[in-house]
Protein backbone atom coordinates (compact mmCIF):
# COMPACT_ATOMS: atom_id res chain seq x y z
CA UNK A 1 0.00 0.00 0.00
CA UNK A 2 1.07 3.59 -0.90
CA UNK A 3 1.63 6.05 1.85
CA UNK A 4 -1.38 8.13 0.80
CA UNK A 5 -3.56 4.75 1.15
CA UNK A 6 -2.01 4.11 4.43
CA UNK A 7 -2.91 7.66 5.21
CA UNK A 8 -6.05 6.82 5.25
CA UNK A 9 -6.56 3.52 6.17
CA UNK A 10 -4.36 4.64 9.42
CA UNK A 11 -7.19 7.47 9.81
CA UNK A 12 -9.84 5.40 9.12
CA UNK A 13 -8.73 2.73 11.72
CA UNK A 14 -8.24 5.36 14.57
CA UNK A 15 -11.61 7.26 13.89
CA UNK A 16 -13.13 3.97 14.21
CA UNK A 17 -11.64 3.22 17.44
CA UNK A 18 -12.71 6.12 19.05
CA UNK A 19 -16.00 6.43 18.28
CA UNK A 20 -18.42 3.78 18.34
CA UNK A 21 -21.00 5.84 17.20
CA UNK A 22 -20.08 4.35 13.91
CA UNK A 23 -21.43 1.16 14.09
CA UNK A 24 -24.87 2.74 14.74
CA UNK A 25 -24.80 4.64 11.66
CA UNK A 26 -24.72 8.16 13.32
CA UNK A 27 -22.73 10.76 11.60
CA UNK A 28 -21.64 14.50 11.32
CA UNK A 29 -23.62 16.58 9.32
CA UNK A 30 -21.80 17.38 5.55
CA UNK A 31 -23.30 20.29 5.10
CA UNK A 32 -22.56 23.03 7.80
CA UNK A 33 -20.57 25.37 5.34
CA UNK A 34 -22.49 24.97 2.33
CA UNK A 35 -24.66 28.10 2.74
CA UNK A 36 -27.34 28.38 0.01
CA UNK A 37 -25.28 28.35 -2.57
CA UNK A 38 -27.01 26.49 -5.59
CA UNK A 39 -25.12 25.20 -8.89
CA UNK A 40 -26.37 25.13 -12.29
CA UNK A 41 -27.37 22.13 -13.71
CA UNK A 42 -25.99 22.70 -16.94
CA UNK A 43 -22.30 24.17 -16.33
CA UNK A 44 -22.16 22.79 -12.85
CA UNK A 45 -21.08 26.11 -11.66
CA UNK A 46 -22.25 28.04 -8.66
CA UNK A 47 -23.81 31.76 -8.31
CA UNK A 48 -21.42 32.55 -5.83
CA UNK A 49 -18.48 30.11 -7.03
CA UNK A 50 -17.65 26.62 -7.75
CA UNK A 51 -18.45 24.07 -5.12
CA UNK A 52 -15.44 22.54 -3.32
CA UNK A 53 -17.08 19.14 -2.53
CA UNK A 54 -19.54 17.09 -2.86
CA UNK A 55 -22.76 17.39 -0.17
CA UNK A 56 -23.57 14.22 0.79
CA UNK A 57 -26.44 13.58 2.65
CA UNK A 58 -26.88 11.64 6.31
CA UNK A 59 -29.45 9.44 4.90
CA UNK A 60 -27.07 8.17 2.05
CA UNK A 61 -26.36 4.76 2.80
CA UNK A 62 -23.20 3.88 1.30
CA UNK A 63 -20.83 7.14 1.16
CA UNK A 64 -20.24 9.45 4.40
CA UNK A 65 -18.35 13.09 4.28
CA UNK A 66 -15.90 13.72 7.72
CA UNK A 67 -15.84 18.06 7.67
CA UNK A 68 -13.27 18.19 9.99
CA UNK A 69 -10.64 15.74 7.22
CA UNK A 70 -12.39 18.14 4.41
CA UNK A 71 -10.06 20.10 2.35
CA UNK A 72 -12.52 21.51 0.02
CA UNK A 73 -9.54 20.80 -2.58
CA UNK A 74 -12.88 19.97 -4.87
CA UNK A 75 -11.24 16.47 -5.97
CA UNK A 76 -14.39 14.61 -5.11
CA UNK A 77 -16.64 17.32 -7.13
CA UNK A 78 -14.27 16.54 -10.50
CA UNK A 79 -14.41 12.84 -10.00
CA UNK A 80 -18.08 12.90 -9.51
CA UNK A 81 -18.68 15.44 -12.40
CA UNK A 82 -15.41 14.18 -15.04
CA UNK A 83 -15.31 10.31 -14.58
CA UNK A 84 -19.31 9.58 -13.49
CA UNK A 85 -21.26 12.80 -15.31
CA UNK A 86 -23.12 12.82 -12.58
CA UNK A 87 -22.69 16.35 -10.46
CA UNK A 88 -23.17 19.20 -12.39
CA UNK A 89 -26.28 17.54 -13.91
CA UNK A 90 -28.57 18.47 -11.30
CA UNK A 91 -29.31 21.91 -8.53
CA UNK A 92 -27.07 21.02 -6.17
CA UNK A 93 -27.90 22.21 -2.17
CA UNK A 94 -28.12 21.43 1.18
CA UNK A 95 -30.59 18.78 1.17
CA UNK A 96 -29.60 17.39 -2.39
CA UNK A 97 -27.14 15.45 -3.56
CA UNK A 98 -27.96 13.08 -6.89
CA UNK A 99 -25.80 10.46 -6.07
CA UNK A 100 -25.55 6.91 -7.36
CA UNK A 101 -22.81 5.31 -4.72
CA UNK A 102 -20.22 4.13 -6.71
CA UNK A 103 -18.14 6.07 -4.57
CA UNK A 104 -15.06 7.46 -6.99
CA UNK A 105 -15.36 10.40 -4.57
CA UNK A 106 -13.39 8.28 -1.85
CA UNK A 107 -11.02 7.09 -4.33
CA UNK A 108 -10.44 10.67 -5.14
CA UNK A 109 -10.10 11.86 -1.32
CA UNK A 110 -6.56 11.43 -0.15
CA UNK A 111 -7.79 12.79 3.01
CA UNK A 112 -9.86 10.38 4.47
CA UNK A 113 -13.11 12.66 4.47
CA UNK A 114 -15.24 11.26 2.21
CA UNK A 115 -15.56 7.06 3.19
CA UNK A 116 -17.69 4.16 3.22
CA UNK A 117 -20.48 4.23 5.59
CA UNK A 118 -19.35 1.79 8.47
CA UNK A 119 -21.59 -1.45 8.92
CA UNK A 120 -18.76 -3.44 10.35
CA UNK A 121 -19.67 -2.95 13.94
CA UNK A 122 -23.08 -4.27 13.53
CA UNK A 123 -21.68 -7.24 12.02
CA UNK A 124 -19.77 -7.93 15.16
CA UNK A 125 -22.53 -7.15 17.13
CA UNK A 126 -24.58 -9.48 15.36
CA UNK A 127 -21.88 -12.26 15.60
CA UNK A 128 -21.94 -11.46 19.93
CA UNK A 129 -25.59 -12.39 19.20
CA UNK A 130 -26.03 -15.73 20.40
CA UNK A 131 -29.60 -16.11 18.74
CA UNK A 132 -28.79 -15.24 15.30
CA UNK A 133 -26.98 -17.39 12.19
CA UNK A 134 -24.16 -14.90 10.84
CA UNK A 135 -23.13 -15.89 7.60
CA UNK A 136 -20.52 -14.28 5.33
CA UNK A 137 -20.69 -14.10 1.46
CA UNK A 138 -17.24 -12.90 0.07
CA UNK A 139 -16.78 -11.37 -3.19
CA UNK A 140 -13.98 -12.48 -5.91
CA UNK A 141 -12.31 -9.29 -5.60
CA UNK A 142 -11.73 -9.53 -2.06
CA UNK A 143 -9.35 -11.81 -2.29
CA UNK A 144 -7.20 -10.20 -4.07
CA UNK A 145 -7.34 -6.82 -2.50
CA UNK A 146 -7.16 -7.59 1.20
CA UNK A 147 -3.07 -8.37 1.42
CA UNK A 148 -2.83 -4.38 1.12
CA UNK A 149 -3.92 -3.70 4.55
CA UNK A 150 -1.63 -6.12 5.81
CA UNK A 151 1.68 -5.61 3.89
CA UNK A 152 1.26 -8.40 1.89
CA UNK A 153 1.87 -8.21 -1.92
CA UNK A 154 -0.54 -6.66 -3.77
CA UNK A 155 -2.86 -8.94 -5.76
CA UNK A 156 -1.53 -11.80 -3.69
CA UNK A 157 -4.48 -14.55 -4.08
CA UNK A 158 -5.62 -14.88 -0.71
CA UNK A 159 -8.52 -17.00 -0.81
CA UNK A 160 -7.95 -19.44 2.30
CA UNK A 161 -6.35 -16.96 4.68
CA UNK A 162 -9.61 -15.02 4.04
CA UNK A 163 -11.68 -17.68 4.59
CA UNK A 164 -9.80 -18.41 7.77
CA UNK A 165 -10.29 -15.22 8.92
CA UNK A 166 -13.93 -14.88 8.54
CA UNK A 167 -14.08 -17.97 11.00
CA UNK A 168 -11.59 -16.45 13.45
CA UNK A 169 -13.82 -13.26 13.37
CA UNK A 170 -16.98 -15.60 14.21
CA UNK A 171 -18.94 -16.11 11.18
CA UNK A 172 -20.97 -19.41 11.56
CA UNK A 173 -21.04 -20.25 7.33
CA UNK A 174 -18.25 -18.50 4.93
CA UNK A 175 -19.72 -18.96 1.48
CA UNK A 176 -18.38 -18.05 -1.81
CA UNK A 177 -20.57 -15.56 -3.90
CA UNK A 178 -18.96 -16.89 -7.15
CA UNK A 179 -21.70 -19.59 -6.77
CA UNK A 180 -24.14 -17.25 -7.47
CA UNK A 181 -21.96 -14.96 -10.08
CA UNK A 182 -22.40 -18.55 -12.19
CA UNK A 183 -26.01 -18.81 -11.27
CA UNK A 184 -25.65 -15.20 -12.64
CA UNK A 185 -24.39 -16.44 -16.28
CA UNK A 186 -26.80 -19.16 -16.48
CA UNK A 187 -29.92 -16.84 -16.41
CA UNK A 188 -27.89 -14.05 -18.16
CA UNK A 189 -26.69 -15.95 -21.20
CA UNK A 190 -29.91 -17.87 -21.14
CA UNK A 191 -31.62 -14.04 -21.43
CA UNK A 192 -28.91 -13.20 -24.11
CA UNK A 193 -30.47 -15.84 -26.40
CA UNK A 194 -33.67 -15.38 -26.00
CA UNK A 195 -33.43 -11.78 -26.94
CA UNK A 196 -31.04 -12.22 -30.09
CA UNK A 197 -33.63 -14.90 -31.26
CA UNK A 198 -36.39 -12.73 -30.84
CA UNK A 199 -34.61 -9.89 -31.68
CA UNK A 200 -35.96 -7.56 -28.59
CA UNK A 201 -34.83 -4.93 -26.24
CA UNK A 202 -30.89 -5.51 -28.36
CA UNK A 203 -28.06 -4.88 -26.68
CA UNK A 204 -28.83 -6.32 -23.74
CA UNK A 205 -27.31 -4.66 -20.35
CA UNK A 206 -25.43 -6.42 -17.75
CA UNK A 207 -27.07 -5.48 -14.44
CA UNK A 208 -24.44 -6.41 -11.96
CA UNK A 209 -22.99 -2.92 -10.74
CA UNK A 210 -25.55 -1.35 -8.88
CA UNK A 211 -24.04 2.01 -9.55
CA UNK A 212 -24.93 1.76 -12.98
CA UNK A 213 -27.68 0.27 -13.08
CA UNK A 214 -29.03 3.61 -10.59
CA UNK A 215 -27.34 6.13 -13.45
CA UNK A 216 -29.85 4.26 -15.94
CA UNK A 217 -32.65 4.53 -14.13
CA UNK A 218 -31.75 8.18 -13.14
CA UNK A 219 -30.65 9.07 -16.54
CA UNK A 220 -31.85 7.04 -19.50
CA UNK A 221 -35.11 5.33 -18.03
CA UNK A 222 -36.33 4.75 -22.03
CA UNK A 223 -33.30 2.45 -21.86
CA UNK A 224 -34.72 0.29 -18.78
CA UNK A 225 -35.70 -2.47 -21.00
CA UNK A 226 -32.33 -3.40 -21.96
CA UNK A 227 -30.90 -4.11 -18.70
CA UNK A 228 -31.06 -7.61 -18.22
CA UNK A 229 -33.65 -8.47 -15.70
CA UNK A 230 -30.64 -10.86 -13.37
CA UNK A 231 -30.28 -9.92 -10.14
CA UNK A 232 -26.49 -8.77 -9.36
CA UNK A 233 -24.15 -12.44 -7.80
CA UNK A 234 -25.01 -10.74 -4.13
CA UNK A 235 -28.56 -10.32 -5.03
CA UNK A 236 -28.69 -13.83 -6.02
CA UNK A 237 -26.44 -14.73 -2.95
CA UNK A 238 -28.57 -13.37 -0.18
CA UNK A 239 -32.04 -15.15 -1.78
CA UNK A 240 -30.38 -18.50 -1.79
CA UNK A 241 -28.97 -17.77 1.76
CA UNK A 242 -32.32 -17.08 2.88
CA UNK A 243 -34.33 -20.40 1.09
CA UNK A 244 -31.97 -22.62 -0.32
CA UNK A 245 -29.14 -22.61 2.01
CA UNK A 246 -31.55 -22.14 5.09
CA UNK A 247 -33.94 -25.23 4.13
CA UNK A 248 -30.64 -27.33 3.66
CA UNK A 249 -29.13 -26.48 7.24
CA UNK A 250 -32.75 -26.57 9.19
CA UNK A 251 -31.99 -22.65 9.65
CA UNK A 252 -35.04 -20.22 10.61
CA UNK A 253 -34.68 -17.72 7.62
CA UNK A 254 -35.66 -14.77 10.38
CA UNK A 255 -32.49 -15.82 12.00
CA UNK A 256 -30.42 -15.29 9.87
CA UNK A 257 -28.04 -12.12 9.49
CA UNK A 258 -26.33 -12.60 5.60
CA UNK A 259 -23.03 -10.52 5.55
CA UNK A 260 -21.50 -9.80 1.59
CA UNK A 261 -18.22 -8.97 2.22
CA UNK A 262 -17.63 -7.06 -1.18
CA UNK A 263 -15.00 -4.19 -2.82
CA UNK A 264 -18.30 -1.79 -3.75
CA UNK A 265 -19.72 0.70 -1.65
CA UNK A 266 -22.77 0.87 -4.12
CA UNK A 267 -23.62 -2.27 -2.69
CA UNK A 268 -24.56 -1.02 0.13
CA UNK A 269 -27.41 0.77 -1.44
CA UNK A 270 -28.14 -2.31 -3.25
CA UNK A 271 -29.35 -4.15 -0.66
CA UNK A 272 -31.75 -1.63 0.44
CA UNK A 273 -34.02 -2.21 -3.04
CA UNK A 274 -37.52 -3.64 -2.22
CA UNK A 275 -36.97 -5.37 -5.28
CA UNK A 276 -34.30 -7.50 -3.78
CA UNK A 277 -36.30 -9.17 -1.12
CA UNK A 278 -36.43 -12.44 -0.91
CA UNK A 279 -39.96 -13.65 0.83
CA UNK A 280 -40.52 -10.81 2.90
CA UNK A 281 -36.94 -10.47 4.25
CA UNK A 282 -34.07 -8.83 3.21
CA UNK A 283 -31.88 -10.89 1.37
CA UNK A 284 -29.08 -9.25 2.63
CA UNK A 285 -28.68 -7.63 5.75
CA UNK A 286 -25.37 -6.31 5.86
CA UNK A 287 -22.73 -5.39 3.43
CA UNK A 288 -18.85 -4.55 4.60
CA UNK A 289 -16.18 -3.42 1.95
CA UNK A 290 -12.61 -5.33 2.22
CA UNK A 291 -11.74 -1.57 3.70
CA UNK A 292 -14.05 -2.90 7.09
CA UNK A 293 -13.24 -6.04 7.10
CA UNK A 294 -9.00 -5.04 7.65
CA UNK A 295 -10.60 -2.73 10.15
CA UNK A 296 -12.73 -5.90 11.64
CA UNK A 297 -9.51 -8.24 11.82
CA UNK A 298 -7.45 -5.01 13.34
CA UNK A 299 -9.83 -5.04 16.08
CA UNK A 300 -9.70 -8.42 17.10
CA UNK A 301 -6.33 -9.02 16.53
CA UNK A 302 -6.38 -11.33 13.96
CA UNK A 303 -3.56 -11.93 12.14
CA UNK A 304 -4.75 -12.63 8.47
CA UNK A 305 -1.38 -15.15 7.66
CA UNK A 306 -1.54 -16.59 10.31
CA UNK A 307 -5.59 -18.07 8.96
CA UNK A 308 -6.38 -20.62 6.96
CA UNK A 309 -9.94 -22.22 6.05
CA UNK A 310 -11.75 -23.46 3.23
CA UNK A 311 -15.38 -21.96 2.11
CA UNK A 312 -18.22 -24.09 3.39
CA UNK A 313 -19.15 -27.71 1.29
CA UNK A 314 -22.48 -26.14 0.39
CA UNK A 315 -22.67 -23.10 -1.71
CA UNK A 316 -19.13 -23.02 -2.05
CA UNK A 317 -17.91 -24.32 -5.34
CA UNK A 318 -17.67 -21.81 -7.98
CA UNK A 319 -16.23 -21.97 -11.48
CA UNK A 320 -13.33 -20.05 -13.27
CA UNK A 321 -16.06 -18.14 -14.72
CA UNK A 322 -17.02 -17.04 -11.55
CA UNK A 323 -14.09 -15.61 -10.24
CA UNK A 324 -13.34 -12.88 -13.18
CA UNK A 325 -16.43 -11.23 -12.34
CA UNK A 326 -14.38 -9.05 -10.50
CA UNK A 327 -12.03 -8.23 -13.62
CA UNK A 328 -13.78 -5.48 -16.27
CA UNK A 329 -15.19 -7.95 -19.08
CA UNK A 330 -14.67 -10.55 -16.90
CA UNK A 331 -19.00 -11.19 -16.74
CA UNK A 332 -18.87 -11.25 -20.65
CA UNK A 333 -16.51 -13.86 -20.68
CA UNK A 334 -18.33 -15.75 -18.82
CA UNK A 335 -21.53 -15.41 -20.34
CA UNK A 336 -19.53 -16.56 -24.08
CA UNK A 337 -18.62 -19.28 -22.97
CA UNK A 338 -22.14 -20.00 -21.65
CA UNK A 339 -24.01 -19.04 -24.35
CA UNK A 340 -21.51 -20.59 -26.43
CA UNK A 341 -22.35 -23.78 -25.02
CA UNK A 342 -26.21 -23.28 -24.96
CA UNK A 343 -26.38 -22.91 -28.91
CA UNK A 344 -23.37 -25.24 -29.88
CA UNK A 345 -23.55 -28.31 -28.03
CA UNK A 346 -19.72 -28.34 -26.30
CA UNK A 347 -17.65 -25.64 -24.66
CA UNK A 348 -15.98 -22.95 -26.71
CA UNK A 349 -12.62 -22.98 -28.17
CA UNK A 350 -9.37 -21.56 -26.44
CA UNK A 351 -9.26 -18.09 -28.10
CA UNK A 352 -12.99 -17.31 -26.56
CA UNK A 353 -12.02 -18.27 -23.38
CA UNK A 354 -9.91 -15.29 -22.86
CA UNK A 355 -11.18 -12.83 -25.54
CA UNK A 356 -8.45 -10.67 -25.14
CA UNK A 357 -9.86 -7.80 -26.74
CA UNK A 358 -12.15 -7.23 -23.91
CA UNK A 359 -9.69 -7.16 -20.90
CA UNK A 360 -7.41 -4.49 -19.63
CA UNK A 361 -7.57 -0.99 -18.58
CA UNK A 362 -8.75 0.56 -21.76
CA UNK A 363 -12.65 2.40 -20.35
CA UNK A 364 -14.09 1.22 -23.83
CA UNK A 365 -13.50 -1.88 -25.38
CA UNK A 366 -14.52 -4.36 -28.40
CA UNK A 367 -15.06 -7.56 -29.53
CA UNK A 368 -16.63 -9.61 -32.47
CA UNK A 369 -17.61 -12.74 -31.41
CA UNK A 370 -18.83 -16.03 -33.93
CA UNK A 371 -21.25 -18.49 -32.44
CA UNK A 372 -22.26 -20.37 -35.01
CA UNK A 373 -24.40 -18.85 -37.16
CA UNK A 374 -24.79 -16.13 -34.80
CA UNK A 375 -22.15 -13.32 -34.82
CA UNK A 376 -22.16 -10.86 -31.44
CA UNK A 377 -20.91 -7.69 -31.41
CA UNK A 378 -19.79 -7.28 -27.78
CA UNK A 379 -18.76 -3.64 -25.82
CA UNK A 380 -16.99 -3.52 -22.01
CA UNK A 381 -16.63 -0.49 -20.43
CA UNK A 382 -16.00 1.17 -16.92
CA UNK A 383 -17.11 4.33 -16.01
CA UNK A 384 -19.86 6.43 -16.63
CA UNK A 385 -18.54 8.62 -18.77
CA UNK A 386 -17.55 5.80 -21.36
CA UNK A 387 -21.52 4.36 -20.35
CA UNK A 388 -22.65 7.38 -21.47
CA UNK A 389 -21.53 7.43 -24.91
CA UNK A 390 -22.73 3.77 -25.53
CA UNK A 391 -26.18 4.97 -24.04
CA UNK A 392 -26.77 7.62 -26.46
CA UNK A 393 -25.82 5.49 -29.47
CA UNK A 394 -28.80 3.21 -27.86
CA UNK A 395 -31.16 5.90 -27.31
CA UNK A 396 -30.48 7.07 -30.89
CA UNK A 397 -30.34 4.36 -32.50
CA UNK A 398 -26.92 4.22 -33.33
CA UNK A 399 -25.77 1.45 -31.78
CA UNK A 400 -24.66 -1.72 -33.32
CA UNK A 401 -23.32 -4.03 -30.34
CA UNK A 402 -25.84 -6.88 -28.94
CA UNK A 403 -24.42 -7.08 -25.60
CA UNK A 404 -22.65 -4.26 -22.79
CA UNK A 405 -20.51 -4.57 -20.03
CA UNK A 406 -20.56 -1.83 -17.66
CA UNK A 407 -18.60 -1.41 -14.03
CA UNK A 408 -18.72 1.77 -12.71
CA UNK A 409 -15.12 1.43 -11.04
CA UNK A 410 -11.50 1.48 -13.29
CA UNK A 411 -10.55 -1.90 -14.15
CA UNK A 412 -14.21 -3.30 -12.75
CA UNK A 413 -15.18 -4.50 -8.90
CA UNK A 414 -11.27 -4.82 -8.37
CA UNK A 415 -10.71 -1.12 -8.27
CA UNK A 416 -13.87 -0.88 -6.26
CA UNK A 417 -13.87 2.70 -3.67
CA UNK A 418 -14.31 -0.55 -0.70
CA UNK A 419 -10.92 -1.80 -1.80
CA UNK A 420 -7.30 -0.48 -1.27
CA UNK A 421 -6.27 1.78 -3.81
CA UNK A 422 -2.45 2.67 -5.35
CA UNK A 423 -0.70 2.66 -8.37
CA UNK A 424 -0.28 -0.75 -10.22
CA UNK A 425 -2.77 -2.33 -7.99
CA UNK A 426 -5.67 -2.81 -9.93
CA UNK A 427 -3.62 -4.81 -12.95
CA UNK A 428 -1.96 -7.13 -10.31
CA UNK A 429 -5.53 -7.92 -8.76
CA UNK A 430 -6.99 -8.60 -12.24
CA UNK A 431 -3.76 -10.87 -13.35
CA UNK A 432 -4.61 -13.50 -10.16
CA UNK A 433 -8.09 -13.61 -10.77
CA UNK A 434 -7.42 -14.62 -14.59
CA UNK A 435 -5.13 -16.45 -13.01
CA UNK A 436 -7.27 -18.45 -10.60
CA UNK A 437 -9.82 -19.16 -13.76
CA UNK A 438 -7.29 -20.65 -15.50
CA UNK A 439 -6.30 -23.03 -12.74
CA UNK A 440 -9.72 -23.55 -11.95
CA UNK A 441 -11.54 -26.96 -11.80
CA UNK A 442 -14.12 -25.82 -14.51
CA UNK A 443 -13.85 -22.46 -15.96
CA UNK A 444 -17.60 -23.15 -17.05
CA UNK A 445 -20.67 -21.48 -15.22
CA UNK A 446 -22.51 -24.63 -16.49
CA UNK A 447 -20.48 -27.21 -14.95
CA UNK A 448 -20.58 -26.28 -11.70
CA UNK A 449 -21.98 -29.22 -9.76
CA UNK A 450 -23.18 -26.90 -7.35
CA UNK A 451 -25.23 -24.93 -9.51
CA UNK A 452 -26.53 -27.92 -11.61
CA UNK A 453 -28.24 -29.05 -8.09
CA UNK A 454 -29.57 -26.11 -7.41
CA UNK A 455 -31.87 -25.86 -10.20
CA UNK A 456 -32.66 -29.73 -9.97
CA UNK A 457 -33.22 -28.94 -6.30
CA UNK A 458 -34.84 -25.63 -6.01
CA UNK A 459 -34.90 -23.75 -9.58
CA UNK A 460 -36.03 -26.01 -12.09
CA UNK A 461 -35.71 -24.55 -15.72
CA UNK A 462 -33.15 -21.30 -16.65
CA UNK A 463 -35.19 -18.91 -16.70
CA UNK A 464 -38.26 -21.07 -15.41
CA UNK A 465 -40.52 -19.44 -12.89
CA UNK A 466 -38.98 -20.16 -9.98
CA UNK A 467 -35.66 -18.71 -11.18
CA UNK A 468 -37.61 -16.01 -11.63
CA UNK A 469 -39.21 -15.60 -8.46
CA UNK A 470 -35.35 -15.74 -7.01
CA UNK A 471 -32.72 -14.16 -9.37
CA UNK A 472 -34.44 -11.93 -11.13
CA UNK A 473 -35.64 -8.57 -10.75
CA UNK A 474 -37.68 -5.46 -11.97
CA UNK A 475 -36.30 -1.83 -12.55
CA UNK A 476 -37.82 2.05 -12.30
CA UNK A 477 -36.99 5.21 -13.41
CA UNK A 478 -35.58 7.45 -11.01
CA UNK A 479 -35.94 10.40 -12.97
CA UNK A 480 -37.15 12.56 -10.14
CA UNK A 481 -33.94 12.56 -8.02
CA UNK A 482 -32.63 15.02 -11.29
Amino acid sequence: MDKVNRRKFLAKFLLCNTSLILGSHVFASCSEEFSEDYIDAATGESISGKLKYLPIQNENPAIVRWPDKCEKCGDCVEACAEQQKVFGTYQASPTKHVCIHCGTCIIKCEEGAMTEKYHWQDVLNAIDNPSKIVIASISPSVRVGIGDYFDISSGSFLEENLVGACRAIGFDHVLDTNFSADLTIMEEANELQKRILEKIDIPQFTSCCPAWVKYVEIYYPSLLNHLSTVRSPIGMQGAMVKTYFAKKKGINPSNIIHVAIAPCTAKKYEITREELTTDGLRSTDIVITTHELALMLKRRNIKLTAQRGNFDSFMGAASGGGIIFGNTGGVTRAAIRTAYFNIIGTNPPSNLLDLQQIQGLTGLKEAKVTIGTITLNIAVCYEMRNAKMLLDQVKNGTCNYHFIEVMACKGGCVGGAGQPSGSGTIEKRISALNKADAQAVTRFSHENPEVIAVYRKQLGEVGGASARRYLHTTYYSKANLL
